[in-house]
């Protein structure tokens, strides 16, 4: 709201509104609190920079074997969209995760990995296989960006929902 707004809403408030509204705003954080990963969750959509891009649905999720020091058991996740299907494999680690992944079909192309501001890029081979090691743990979003492996000039881009690592 604006400055003048609020003066002129601040006019025709007095103490005692002030006081019921303080007290509103505490029962909503008590009772009804905005879900930490909310922000995050929204300036993640903000980023999306390919809204022309085509979108992977998420076809399969499982649990492996228990992997690590802590217990943490690794996850297999598939993605699949009308022209390619990656699957990752995401091993925790000390403070992070690896992501080993696969293309089907099979094609060398640029994966990235966005998380919260940093973007992390390699390269898929020609078996379609790519790595990504140390990798944050967080909310993530895969993008594939197909046509040339790591040069940017990528015929189109095909992108995840966002996955919590």
């Amino acid at each position: 709201m604006s400055t003048e707004g609020r003066a002129g809403a601040a006019g025709q408030l007095d103490a005692r509104d002030e006081e019921l509204l303080g007290l509103l705003r505490d029962c909503h954080e008590k009772l009804d609190p905005m879900p930490g990963s909310v922000v995050e969750r929204s300036l993640f959509a903000l980023a999306l920079q390919d809204l022309d891009a085509e979108v992977f649905r998420l076809a399969e999720r499982y649990e492996l074997e228990p992997a690590g020091a802590r217990g943490e058991e690794a996850r297999v996740v598939t993605f699949d969209s009308d022209s390619l299907t990656v699957m990752i494999r995401i091993h925790p680690q000390d403070r992070a995760v690896r992501i080993d992944g696969w293309l089907a079909p099979p094609q060398p192309c640029r994966v990235e990995l966005r998380t919260g501001g940093q973007v992390l890029s390699t390269g898929a081979d020609e078996e379609g296989r790519f790595v990504l090691d140390g990798v944050p743990r967080g909310l993530a979003q895969l993008v594939v960006r197909r046509g040339e492996p790591m040069t940017g000039g990528a015929e189109q881009s095909i992108l995840t929902p966002a996955i919590v690592l």
